[in-house]
């Protein structure tokens, strides 16, 4: 009589806990904030480009980064859009190599770096330079620049552009400063990779520097990254430099339609070792997780030594994620690491709430008279001794397949 309340009550408890979540889960999605989309954008121009990019059709997969922003033209805007570099007024060469980038900080994220930068152009530009001080410098900006002492405009290395023998003028720059990072997988992490972008684009002061007027053309062949480009920490897996049609959802207060300008994205990539992110991060929440799968492999005899492990590990899982979470930004979803713990605390919780029915059950056993009933409930107990490891690994590493599976492809 007294095991039958027993049940009614504990039957009670649970529909309780599941309609208190599902209140909750209801009352987060009422309250959760949808994100506006900004109407600003890019598209990869018709110019020649060196990207890091898959095969057509191919899905991106872990290791590999594409350096493709925004969407591709279509042949016909290809056609249009090589038509309008033909005509353009102002062509500029450009060209980015990167001596050295340091101190990536993924919480920005940002990084520092320094290299140099080299414009090439012809007559009619130069007569637009000089009406404007004779400084081409002053007429570009790097954009995402995050040093609010530092300009963004580019820092000469010699007071007068060259006249090379073609009648072309070329003049160097030097770049150094901390720069913004718009673009990282964290979704993988930590199995990520990042991109680390110098985006270089007219400081258009008259409104004559817009993309049908002027177009940066990037240099490609002395493009690249230097011996200091590499992150102690991080493999490198490429550069790229491309040039992008900005568009501005905006006229800036001038009048007329939404402007367009020419910019150039120059961009090193970077990924995570997986061997060095399984060691570091995944192996001590795998030893946890053994502990909690040999949790029924204690004496049964041993009640608090049972009730003491999912406790104890429950702690550790949450120092764990906290150190981890340190380095990260604060992000509007889960990553897989996320995932994976949230697998962990329920199997954490599982196992404490097993470790507490079995073992109210072996205290009704003691009471019982029949022995017959009480071999049977025995054997029961040890049944379930014996299922549960192989259940924890069989739902666990379902949940976290699906939870690898399900990961957006968009970054």
């Amino acid at each position: 009589m007294v095991l039958r309340k027993q049940r009614g009550w504990n039957l009670l408890a649970i529909v309780a806990i599941v309609l208190a979540a599902i209140l909750a889960i209801l009352g987060i999605g009422r309250i959760d904030v949808s994100p506006v989309q900004n109407r600003d954008s890019l598209r990869l121009s018709s110019s020649s480009r060196a990207l890091t990019t898959l095969p057509l059709g191919e899905k991106q997969t872990l290791g590999v980064w594409s350096s493709l922003r925004g969407d591709q033209l279509s042949d016909g805007e290809a056609r249009v859009d090589r038509s309008e570099l033909e005509q353009a007024r102002y062509k500029v060469e450009v060209g980015v190599y990167s001596t050295s980038n340091y101190e990536l900080d993924l919480r920005g994220p940002s990084y520092s770096g320094n290299g140099y930068v080299w414009l090439r152009w012809e007559e009619p530009m130069q007569r637009y330079v000089e009406s404007h001080g004779g400084d081409i410098s002053r007429l570009f900006i790097v954009l995402n620049t995050l040093l609010s002492d530092k300009d963004s405009a580019l820092d000469p290395v010699s007071k007068e552009p060259i006249r090379l023998a073609d009648g072309s003028y070329y003049q160097l720059f030097n770049y150094v400063g901390r720069y913004y990072v718009d673009r990282a997988n964290f979704r993988r992490y930590p199995f990520m990779t990042i991109s680390l972008p110098l985006a270089l684009e007219a400081n258009d002061v008259d409104g004559e520097l817009g993309y049908r007027d002027l177009r940066l053309i990037p240099e490609i062949q002395n493009s690249g990254m230097g011996l200091y480009s590499h992150i102690i920490g991080w493999l490198n897996t490429g550069w790229s430099i491309a040039e992008y049609r900005h568009h501005y959802a905006t006229n800036f207060g001038l009048g007329g339609d939404e402007n367009d300008y020419s910019q150039i994205l120059f961009e090193i990539s970077y990924g995570t070792s997986s061997w060095a992110s399984f060691w570091r991060l995944l192996l001590p929440l795998t030893v946890l997780m053994a502990m909690v799968l040999l949790v029924f492999k204690v004496r049964p005899d041993e009640q608090d030594a049972r009730a003491s492990i999912p406790v104890t590990v429950l702690l550790t899982l949450v120092f764990l994620q906290q150190t981890y979470r340190a380095e990260l930004p604060e992000l509007p979803f889960l990553t897989f690491l996320d995932q994976v713990y949230v697998v962990a605390y329920g199997v954490t919780l599982a196992a404490f709430v097993l470790v507490l029915w079995i073992g109210r059950r072996y205290a009704a056993m003691e009471a019982m008279e029949d022995s017959a009933d009480k071999a049977s409930l025995l054997r029961h107990l040890h049944r379930l001794d014996d299922v549960w490891p192989l259940l924890v690994v069989l739902v666990g590493g379902a949940a976290i397949s699906i939870c690898w599976i399900t990961i957006p492809s968009v970054v």
